[in-house]
This record gives structure tokens, sequence and C-alpha cells, in this order.
């Protein structure tokens, strides 16, 4: 009887890990085992596609070789060696998915989040999470019957049929898996229905984006527009002057027109004339009513844009929501550097909330080319945690960037884990892992040119934004 890697996984992994991935991502037990449950065939899906060829088997060999197989019975001593172990292991896992789907993960995450209903972050963490799992299981299945890449190959297909059935819905396609659908016609345009869905799912996310940067900007157009009506207002009735002028110009010759026809029809000029004061009199009239619906608009205009930047100034401080004031007096003690994270959130409180409430680390830094924070630079992330613990309601967004000197994937995945990284240190804090979102975008964004070293230092940095 073959082997059944998936059940394998579920039984001797899938519980203990998703009890304690459960507590690290702040989700119930019952969502991330639901995630497991489609993440462990998504995965391993991955690697039977990755071994069906000859160079792919022998490309897995040499990473089933390197596998800590230990880890597959110290799931709970792993979780409980700190932030610092959990952070390795979403490393590894990173650098797995990046071998198996490159640059689908976005894709397979997206799906996996419309199944388990759980944050973008906190799935994305979990097939990290994952994957080191999966790769050691197979790694001590290879290791125990002395299988070569051949041997290997013979294995991951007897597996196929086992995790076909437990693929979630479209992951087939996402992945672009070859013979996971049998050839069932209904699978494949399900799976197109799927992708379309992405399609207008993908658009909406930028739509839903563009609406957040014009709420962000609300508050300054409001200034803006209120401080120029009057401005406006001058402006329309010249105009408006200016449209009358330009409506008799081409109205004077029909009026002379009339007048003469009046003339030579009647021998007389009361016809031309009334018909000439009556179109006066009308022209009159639309003259007016240009102006007034003008600037009747104007008033609108102010008085909109006044409200949306009340109400935009209300909105992004009612995040903040309610106040631990042991908490809030304790953070008033602390004396931020100046331009540091912490001090820059910290004006934007005391300000009203007035702008769009993103700050960046200023004095933050990481050993070159991993996601360890460096020396004493953590403590500006510690400092940062006593906002957050003063203001309990509030929840972040982490962003990680490079600068663009190096290979563009490998500069995501170091994003993605310093902002975890920083996420670690902020739960290491004291705050709740489900107030934190994270991701990494690598060399995306620069706030400078990345032709000096001043400014591939700015492009390499981590910002915070407010969850609106």
């Amino acid at each position: 009887m073959s082997i059944n890697l998936l059940d394998m996984l579920k039984d001797q992994v899938g519980g203990e890990l998703g009890s304690q991935a459960a507590k690290f991502l702040g989700e119930s037990e019952s969502n991330v085992g639901s995630a497991l449950a489609n993440i462990f065939p998504s995965i391993l899906g991955s690697v039977i596609d990755k071994g069906s060829s000859e160079a792919g088997a022998g490309e897995l060999m040499n990473v089933l070789k390197d596998a800590d197989t230990s880890v597959l019975g110290n799931i709970g001593g792993l979780f409980g060696g700190g932030a610092g172990a959990v952070n390795g292991l979403l490393n590894g896992g990173s650098g797995i998915l990046s071998f198996l789907m490159g640059n689908k993960i976005g894709g397979v995450v997206d799906i996996l989040m419309k199944v388990t209903g759980m944050k973008s972050s906190a799935t994305s963490s979990l097939i990290k999470m994952a994957a080191p799992f999966v790769i050691s299981m197979i790694s001590k299945q290879v290791r125990s019957g002395g299988l070569n890449a051949g041997g290997l190959m013979d294995m991951l297909k007897g597996q196929k049929a086992h995790v076909s059935s437990a693929l979630p819905s479209g992951m087939a396609g996402a992945l672009g898996l070859s013979g996971f659908d049998g050839g069932n016609i209904a699978d494949r345009v399900a799976g197109a229905a799927s992708g379309a869905v992405d399609t207008v799912s993908d658009t909406g996310k930028k739509v839903v984006g563009g609406a957040k940067d014009l709420a962000g900007g609300t508050l300054d157009a409001g200034k803006k527009v209120v401080g120029g009506v009057a401005d406006v207002a001058g402006d329309v009735g010249g105009a408006a002057v200016k449209t009358g002028g330009g409506l008799l110009k081409w109205l004077l010759p029909a009026f002379l027109g009339l007048l003469a026809l009046g003339w030579f029809g009647s021998r007389g000029c009361n016809t031309g004339v009334d018909a000439l004061d009556d179109m006066a009199a009308k022209t009159k009239d639309m003259t007016e009513n240009v102006v007034d619906k003008t600037a009747g608009a104007v008033g609108d205009v102010a008085n909109a844009a006044g409200d949306m930047a009340e109400g935009a100034v209300d909105a992004i401080g009612g995040v903040f929501g309610n106040i631990n004031e042991a908490a809030k007096a304790a953070m008033d003690k602390i004396s931020f550097a100046a331009g540091s994270a912490g001090a820059q959130m910290k004006d934007f409180i005391d300000g009203g909330f007035k702008g769009d409430g993103k700050v960046t680390f200023k004095n933050l830094t990481f050993s070159s080319g991993s996601a360890t924070i460096a020396g004493e630079s953590g403590a500006e992330v510690d400092n940062f945690a006593s906002i957050l613990k003063a203001y309990p309601d509030l929840k972040i967004n982490v962003d990680g960037y490079t600068d663009s000197s190096g290979d563009a994937a490998k500069n995501v995945t170091l994003s993605e884990s310093r902002a975890v990284s920083v996420k670690n240190r902020l739960v290491a804090a004291g705050i709740d892992a489900s107030r934190i979102a994270t991701k990494g975008y690598g060399a995306a964004n620069p706030v400078a040119p990345n032709d000096t070293p001043e400014g591939m230092a700015q492009n390499r940095r981590i910002e915070v934004t407010i969850m609106k």
C-alpha cells in the first residue's frame, strides 16, 4: 500500500502546527486548521509539479537533503523558542515557496483568503510556516527509503490523486498544475471563472486603494478649495460677463435681421423692436441665471469640501478608539528621538490627526542582507510599541522596502522578512499580533533615486500606516 503524504502531514503536523500558529497569528484554531487543510495540498501539488521532470526532481533532491526533519517532532519547542525561531521558520518557508511557486504565490494567497476568511498577512505567514514541514516530511520519506531522484519522481506521482481531490477550487489553475483536473471540463471552466473573479477583485482593490489615497488628501484639498472660494467666485463672475458678451456677439446679427424683417414686412419697426426687446430680456435672464447657478455651485463645492475635510479628520482620528490612560501616561514620559517613528506618530496625534498617518522608522537598521534588527536600533520599535499600548484599538500595517540592488524577488522576500521582524518585536513588547499586518514590497515605491548611496539608504526602510 502506497503512502499518503497529505494524510501524514495532517496527522503528524496539522494539529500542533495549527494550535501554535493560531496563537502566534492571533487567529482562531478553527480558521487556521481550515487554512492548513488547503495549504498542505497546495504546497504538495507544487512539489509534485516540480518533481515531474528529471531536472526538477534533481533540484528538489538538493533542497530535501538540507531539510531539518527534526522539526516534525518539535513544533511546540520551535514556537516556544521566541520570535527569532519563528522568524527563521518564516524566512525558510519564504525561500521554499519562492523555489516552488515563484511569482504565483500572490494568487495562491488570494484563493486561500477566500476559502478561510483569514487576513492576507496571516494567510501569507501561515503558508510560509507550513512549507518547511512539507519539505521535511518528504525529506524524511526520501531518506528512510533511500530514494534517488527517480525514486522521488515515482513517489510523487503516487500522491497526485490524493492531492488533486484536496486542492481548493481554482488552485490548480493558479499554480499552473497540469493533470490535476483529470481532464474535467467543468473544473477547467470553474478555474477560468475563478481567474475572472480574481481579476475583478484586483481591480476593486486598486479602486479602493485609490479611494483611500483620495480620502487621505481630502483635508488639504478642502483647505485649498475653501481658501480659494473668493477667487473662484470672482473668476466665475468675470466669466459670466464674458459669456454674456459672447452671446451678444452672435445674437446681435439675429436681432438686426429680425428688425429688418419687421421693417420690411410691416413698414414699421414695432415688431422688430419687440423681438429685440424679448431676446435681450432672455439674454439678460440667461446671463443672470448662469451667474446665480455657478455661484451656488461654488458655494456647494466649498461646503462639501469643508465637510469632507472635517470628515477625513474625524475618520482617521476615530480609528485610534479608546485610550489606555495608564499606558498613555507611560508613553508621555518617553523622550522620543527627533524624527523617529514614535515622534512622528505623536506629532500626528497631538496635531489633531492631520495628514495620512504614515510614519517611517528613521533609526532602525538591520544586519546586512538579513532580517535581524541590528544592535540598539530596535529601541525605536520598542518606543513605538508604547503608542500602540496607549491606543489599544489602533491597528497598523508594517511595510518593508529595499533599494534596487540585487535580485528583485529576493528583495521582496527580504523586505517582507524585515517587516515581520518588526512585527515580532512589537508582539514581544506586548502588542497583540492581530493588530499588525505585514507586507514586503522590495524596491517598489522608492522615496529617493537609487543612483547614490544616500538615496539607496533612504529606500531601505520600514513604514507604518494606520489601518482605516
